[in-house]
């Protein structure tokens, strides 16, 4: 989203330079916006997927921290 944001502002700066250099017509910041959009809602997307998976295998870790101490100690009581 970062890049997004910053292909935004760079774009129509880039456009202003290359009217100066052409020299020819008139220049409006409006003909070099782009419309990214879509590249928020993906990029937000892509979030939420990313923390639901993060949550999920924390959750089987948890899971799994607590199986290894239950057996930890069934072995210690086993062989006390």
């Amino acid at each position: 989203m970062t890049l997004t944001k910053t292909i935004e502002e760079v774009i129509p700066k880039l456009g202003y330079a290359a009217f100066q250099t052409a020299g020819a017509g008139s220049y409006s910041p409006d003909s070099y916006e782009m419309n990214l959009g879509l590249n928020y809602w993906v990029g937000g997307i892509c979030i939420l997927v990313g923390a639901v998976y993060f949550i999920r295998h924390i959750a089987f870790f948890q899971h799994s921290l607590t199986e290894m101490k239950k057996r930890d100690k069934e072995f210690e009581e086993q062989y006390k």
